[in-house]
């Protein structure tokens, strides 16, 4: 293994910033490290190294839950308003009880956010209460019907632990599970105030992109942070890896069956027996078909983390890479092996799964839901029997089942089905996909196309007016002078979202949008009345035609994706 592991090094080496790699066998303990925590300086990465985890730090939220549910204090299918204060302002828009074994699969119904994930300097740190009921998300599917990765309903199991603890979370983790397992080097606080050390070590790291880049800044801060926040040295987690491999389940666990259950599937892709999630922790499709663990990403650093706890057999791998695949993914594959490749003996026509499909978790409401057009996917059929989607080729393994083997085995499985209430829909490991009708993608799109085409006009009116080469009276001027601030502003907004902001940072833009729609119904319908009323040239009633539809279109756009606040 570990010659295998040192040459995969090898031959990506010139792809990797920094990688630390450290493989646990049953009592064998494999460690490799390579490249830099500081190219610049060139600071090479050794056992002193702080790594961000990213979403890997979800592990502690569902360890923390299972060592309640041990002793006593709360049962995983209960509903969790039971354990929350009267005064918490929840996100619920249905009356079903969102329980813990929901918000551990992602089945709660949350949808996401693109504001608030991370910030840059915050010039304070709210409580984990007050990020959660300011948290721009609302819970859009009934709980228990869709698949949909959910950053918020990690922290609301975080939010339930303090308040059944009676403990602050950082506390809790720090007591419960950073003390015993001795994990000295690793910080949980946002601004790692909870461990100097690792706060100090933390300015020796940069973080780099794919093409070794750096990411300038690279040092934000998670208020959301049981979901993201934890950072410290690799062979601190691999105490916590040791731990999940152990036979008794201490120090975390008081008896051997609740780490066991830990590790047991509590989540299957529909219709069949294939594991898909365990308590929080994601299944990857391996060779054995049991392993679980998580994955996790920063502004620049990487990680991954994984357990099949029946073989012996754990590997975490932590990169200062943003977005980082050839490791993280790769070495894990390289350790569990490749899920088998079935030939079954019935086939299913592929084509009944042919159609445009989007991920349950994105934004659903307000601008962000905008980016929903951008992670869109087409799955079309191949021959008779399998599918291309995203330029690679799933063939099928039985009905419903695909399996490719042109991406790394994370990715490996698709699973179509056929929803009661959302149609046809398509399920990999973290979320559920579903099928957009052609004609609200078509749409859609067409909205977006129409606006950008409306900028352009607005565009060639002002440079033909000022060139002289046409007369537009100044109340036309004023509609595309509007028009044109309209579109600034919302590209403002996208690249400012794109770039990590807050939601407050931006209410001013999206307010702004407002003024301008009611600004343009005023101007427009200024502009109609001119044209029933005066007299005018074809020429000049032309161009009060295009200038009220542009104003239409541009409203219509901001409406409809909801750029307002």
């Amino acid at each position: 293994m570990e010659e295998a592991l040192s040459d995969y090094l090898n031959e990506h080496g010139e792809k990797a910033a920094g990688v630390a790699v450290i493989v646990v066998n049953e009592d064998e303990i494999t460690y490799l490290m390579d490249g830099y925590a500081d190219i610049k300086r060139q600071v090479p990465v050794d056992e002193e190294t702080i790594f961000e985890w990213g979403s890997v730090s979800k592990v502690l939220i569902w360890i923390s839950i299972l060592q309640l549910e041990e002793a006593g204090h709360l049962e995983l299918d209960k509903d969790i308003a039971t354990y929350l204060p009267r005064d918490f302002h929840s996100k619920l828009s249905f009356d079903s009880p969102v329980t813990l074994t929901h918000l551990m699969n992602h089945t709660a119904g949350y949808d996401d956010s693109y504001t608030d994930l991370m910030v840059l300097k915050p010039a304070e740190i709210a409580s984990l209460k007050e990020v959660l009921e300011a948290a721009d998300v609302r819970q859009v599917f009934p709980p228990g019907e869709v698949v949909a990765y959910s950053n918020y309903g990690a922290g609301l199991a975080a939010y339930v632990v303090e308040e059944v603890s009676g403990m602050d979370f950082r506390l809790y983790v720090q007591k419960h599970i950073f003390e015993p397992l001795q994990m000295t080097k690793t910080s949980i606080d946002a601004e790692q105030n909870d461990l100097p050390w690792v706060k100090e070590q933390r300015k020796n790291v940069q973080g780099y992109s794919e093409d070794l880049q750096l990411i300038q800044p690279n040092h934000y801060v998670i208020p959301l942070y049981p979901a993201g926040s934890v950072t410290g040295v690799a062979s601190d987690l691999q105490k916590l890896l040791k731990a999940l491999l152990s036979e008794d389940g201490a120090p975390l666990f008081r008896h051997r069956q609740t780490l066991d259950a830990l590790l047991l599937p509590t989540l299957y892709y529909p219709g069949t027996n294939v594991p898909r999630m365990a308590n929080g922790l994601v299944s990857l499709p391996s060779e054995s078909g049991q392993v679980f663990g998580h994955g996790g990403n920063t502004v620049a650093f990487s990680s991954s983390f994984y357990v099949d706890r029946q073989a012996g057999t754990g590997v975490l791998v932590m990169t200062n890479m943003a977005n980082e695949r050839t490791f993280t993914l790769g070495i894990p594959e390289i350790v569990f092996g490749k899920p088998h490749k079935e030939n079954p003996s019935t086939l299913e026509d592929s084509s009944k799964w042919a159609g445009i499909y989007e991920p349950a978790r994105v934004p659903r409401h307000g601008f962000s839901k905008v980016y929903g057009l951008l992670l869109r996917s087409k799955s079309e059929q191949a021959e008779a029997h399998d599918l291309t989607m995203n330029g690679l080729r799933y063939s099928q393994t039985g009905p419903g089942m695909y399996l490719t083997g042109d991406d790394f085995s994370a990715y490996a499985i698709d699973v179509y089905s056929e929803h009661p209430v959302n149609g046809n829909m398509l399920s990999s490991a973290q979320t559920d996909m579903l099928r957009i009708p052609i004609y609200q993608h078509l749409l859609e799109w067409g909205s977006i196309a129409l606006g950008a085409l409306a900028a352009l006009l607005s565009i060639v009116f002002m440079l033909f007016s000022l060139l002289r080469k046409i007369r537009i009276h100044t109340i036309l001027l004023m509609q595309h002078v509007l028009n044109l601030l309209a579109v600034l502003n919302a590209v403002w907004i996208a690249y400012r979202t794109a770039s990590i902001t807050t939601y407050t940072s931006i209410h001013p833009f999206l307010t702004a949008n407002l003024f301008y729609v009611a600004a343009s119904w005023v101007v427009s319908g200024i502009l109609i009345a001119r044209m029933r009323t005066g007299r005018k040239d074809k020429r000049e009633a032309f161009i009060g035609i295009l200038t009220v539809m542009t104003a239409v279109v541009l409203t219509g756009n901001i409406l409809y994706w909801e750029f307002y606040f």
